[in-house]
């Protein structure tokens, strides 16, 4: 099941040092414009959809829609490509 996580690229980042390793981030149709709003309590801006391996994989095999945690949102992905998190 996919469980991306949705946060402010600007504002906060790759969101590394986590029980999750995201990879990777795409934008969601439409963005900056998008509906998708960052998941931190405290912000409201745009968001980007952060991907771990597996579903960076997903998209690459072209997967559009993830889920966010506990299916409370699906979110969907343009097609601009993969945006990889500098190490």
């Amino acid at each position: 099941m996919l469980m991306v996580l949705c946060r402010g690229l600007e504002e906060h980042g790759s969101p590394q040092g986590r029980s999750h390793k995201y990879v990777a981030y795409v934008k969601p149709v439409g963005y900056p414009r998008s509906s998708l709003i960052c998941g931190n309590f405290q912000c409201e801006r745009p968001a980007v959809i952060w991907l771990d391996e597996l579903e960076a994989q997903d998209y690459k095999r072209g997967e559009r829609v993830f889920s966010g945690r506990h299916n409370f949102v699906k979110v969907q992905a343009d097609d601009s490509g993969l945006h990889y998190v500098k190490e």
